[in-house]
């Protein structure tokens, strides 16, 4: 008896090889770190008071821990889609960001809410980029968009 060359016994019928993963965790990794360090570089240009290493420091290790602390209980990059990215951005920059003031020291009152505004809005556009970028490089869409 020969065997058909795909592998399957005669007259058993071709199965539709299981969904590919949507992009892969590794690059939505690197994506949103880089979209949270772009943030960080974008606001340093209006602090001058330290150099460009402690300034980028203390703005970049709240913001990026709180948002993989957050991430991980998650399971942002085992389930990735729009909502589980809105889900950790929701939690996780809020969270960074009132870490950094805290420790920064600045900005206080009402200014503090400016601030998170400022910082939701252009934190959750950087990570769309970002997010988009991958999608683009890697020719896979989100799981829940496939079209079965």
């Amino acid at each position: 008896m020969v065997r058909p060359r795909s592998g399957r016994h005669p007259g058993q019928t071709a199965s539709a090889p299981p969904p590919g993963p949507a992009a892969p965790a590794p690059w939505l990794v690197a994506a949103d770190a880089a979209a949270l360090v772009v943030f960080v570089l974008t606001g340093m240009r209006s602090h001058h008071d330290g150099t460009a290493t402690t300034i980028f420091l203390r703005n970049a290790i709240p913001l990026l821990c709180a948002w993989f602390a957050i991430a991980i209980p998650l399971r942002t990059y085992r389930k990735p889609g729009p909502a589980i990215v809105l889900k950790t951005w929701v939690v996780a920059v809020p969270l960074g960001l009132v870490i950094r003031s805290l420790w920064v020291g600045s900005p206080e009152g009402a200014r503090l809410f400016v601030f998170l505004g400022v910082g939701l809005s252009f934190t959750l556009l950087f990570l769309l980029l970002g997010r988009a970028a991958v999608t683009l490089a890697t020719g896979r869409g989100y799981p829940d968009r496939r079209h079965p």
